[in-house]
């Protein structure tokens, strides 16, 4: 009984430390321990693919070509960029802004760079998207 009480904490731990791949929102990302530090250092969540979703309301989404940058819709300071590859259609994303979606969903690898947000530098991401089926926009 004892190591089975061990086992429920060691899980938990396990599901909401850095093993967890699923990330809800932009600060949740930043928020990550092992995502979360200097600029100028590449983090132990760089490499690594992850899923995301990310509610989209308060306009939080900037387009440009084969790029897309999600913020939080409650705090600006946080920006994800979502950057797609050539094997991607551009119909997938060029919707984006339509007022019908309500969040969408991300899979990809994540890669750090520094951006500086009212004088002082933070750690932001990309998400790399090569295939297809790891990117969808949801109306509810």
């Amino acid at each position: 009984m004892k190591y089975f009480g061990l086992l429920w904490v060691v899980l938990i731990l396990y599901a909401c430390g850095t093993g967890n791949t699923h990330v809800k929102g932009v600060t949740s990302l930043a928020a990550r321990t092992d995502c979360k530090g200097p600029c100028g250092k590449t983090m132990p969540c760089e490499g690594k693919t992850f899923t995301m979703e990310v509610e989209l309301r308060n306009r939080n989404v900037l387009q440009g070509g084969r790029t897309i940058f999600v913020r939080d819709p409650d705090n600006y300071d946080y920006t994800v960029k979502i950057e797609f590859a050539e094997s991607v259609p551009d119909s997938l994303f060029m919707d984006i802004q339509d007022p019908k979606y309500k969040r969408i969903r991300v899979t990809g690898v994540v890669s750090g760079y520094d951006v500086y947000v009212h004088e002082t530098c933070t750690r932001s991401y990309v998400f790399s998207v090569t295939d297809p089926k790891n990117f969808s926009m949801m109306t509810e």
